[in-house]
């Protein structure tokens, strides 16, 4: 498994393991989002991808924009819910699908109140 040491998971890594599973590289993006009242964060593997002659970033700008998002997976204990998450989606992004992996903060260390804001 790519990087299975989650304190050494960076950005290359999570670009890996979404080359594995879809065949593209694939944007990602993090979001908040509130149901019932309950502040959720989700990853979102975008539809837009590196290949595309559109994509906005460069390679390495790519590859910084998931060493941030990796960061943050590794801040909130997720980046193993992530990879079980990824190999388990039978989902795939298409345009104007996204596919959204909810990341549950109070079961990740209950920090909730740290990375959410109002």
């Amino acid at each position: 498994m790519v990087g299975s040491d989650d304190s050494a998971f960076n950005g290359l890594d999570l670009a890996t393991l979404i080359r594995q599973k879809y065949g593209k590289s694939y944007d990602v993006q993090l979001i908040k989002k509130e149901f019932m009242g309950r502040n959720l964060l989700a990853m979102n593997v975008m539809w837009k991808y590196r290949e595309q002659r559109s994509f906005p970033l460069t390679e390495e700008e790519y590859i910084l924009r998931l060493d941030d998002v990796a960061n943050m997976l590794k801040c909130w204990g997720a980046v193993s819910h992530i990879r079980s998450s990824l190999a388990k989606s039978k989902e795939r992004p298409r345009i104007g699908k996204a596919v959204s992996i909810f990341i549950d903060m109070d079961s990740t260390g209950g920090r909730a109140n740290e990375w959410i804001y109002k």
